[in-house]
């Protein structure tokens, strides 16, 4: 197993990206111009962060982190914050109002130490048991925006994109129009089934629409290997045909369980965590007005991992 690298993506900007495409492995960017450097999410874990930041630092020697964009309240993207806390962090007005309904490290440690009974404690322990949150003190943003904000670092523009509710409350896309390049966070999958926490099938194919609206060439999902402009419009044709599937089934009354069984029996194919596609399902009976639907984070979790036991 290979450890996260820092990428040259283009003249200004750098991708810090992670080979494994399990839980809480994400990907970071960098821009970078005249002395500046705009970080694009931290990391899970204090470690984590001080790796990435050691690498960024070393490559840019003598320059300064003054920005630090969070695409969206997860820890996976977040909790490294305060290591980058004398920067501006900056994120959209949507994502900050949810971040005091995510779960924090002591509730996820308490989760995976085995203390708590259920599928949701053992599939976090198998997932989350090997991270140390540590010292992690979650740091929130000192900026929001809502709709659009262009930021300049050094002579480069930047472009903050508020996408609204997708795979979270509220999700952020940084556009460096220059270079062609979108750091998408978690709007986009790469290798891994998508986690739809809190928005719709529909409203997760239509970001696919935004992103690609940028007319950027290359696009850094928040999980797994780079993406073409063909490979975000098949991930919209995937989240299309997810949520179709699971229409059908709700239109027929199956009972979500036994939906998320049948979409991913149809659409797991070779990505990795084929059982999130619980949280699809759901948010596509969500959707379509089925009562009693499971929400938050730990219900999701819940039924993910059902999904996994099979």
């Amino acid at each position: 197993m290979s450890s996260p690298t820092l990428q040259h993506l283009s003249a200004t900007t750098w991708a810090w990206m992670n080979d494994q495409p399990g839980w809480g492995f994400s990907n970071s960017g960098v821009v970078s111009s005249n002395g500046q450097v705009l970080l694009v999410d931290t990391q899970f874990t204090l470690s984590a962060t001080r790796h990435m930041l050691h690498a960024v630092a070393s490559a840019l020697p003598g320059t300064e982190i003054s920005t630090v964009v969070n695409t969206h309240a997860n820890g996976d993207h977040t909790w490294g914050n305060q290591l980058v806390a004398d920067a501006t962090i900056i994120t959209s007005e949507l994502s900050a109002r949810h971040a005091c309904q995510e779960m924090g490290p002591e509730q996820l440690t308490m989760l995976c130490s085995g203390s708590v009974q259920g599928k949701a404690a053992a599939y976090a322990a198998r997932h989350f048991g090997g991270f140390s949150f540590s010292g992690v003190t979650v740091t929130g943003p000192t900026q929001t925006f809502a709709g659009r904000l262009e930021v300049k670092v050094g002579q480069s523009l930047v472009e903050l994109l508020d996408l609204g509710q997708g795979h979270s409350a509220g999700d952020v896309a940084v556009h460096i129009p220059e270079d062609g390049i979108v750091f998408a966070g978690d709007a986009l999958f790469s290798g891994a089934h998508m986690v739809v926490w809190s928005g719709t099938p529909s409203a997760c194919a239509a970001v696919c629409d935004r992103l690609l609206a940028t007319g950027a060439e290359q696009f850094v999902p928040g999980h797994g290997p780079l993406m073409s402009r063909a490979d975000v419009t098949a991930f919209k044709d995937y989240l299309s045909s997810v949520a179709a599937s699971a229409a059908q089934h709700a239109q027929a009354g199956v009972p979500l369980a036994e939906a998320a069984r049948l979409v991913m029996a149809e659409h797991a194919g070779s990505w990795a965590h084929p059982e999130r596609l619980f949280t699809q399902t759901a948010a596509a009976y969500a959707e379509a007005g089925v009562a009693d639907v499971p929400t938050g984070t730990l219900a999701m979790v819940e039924g993910i991992a059902r999904l996994a036991c099979g």
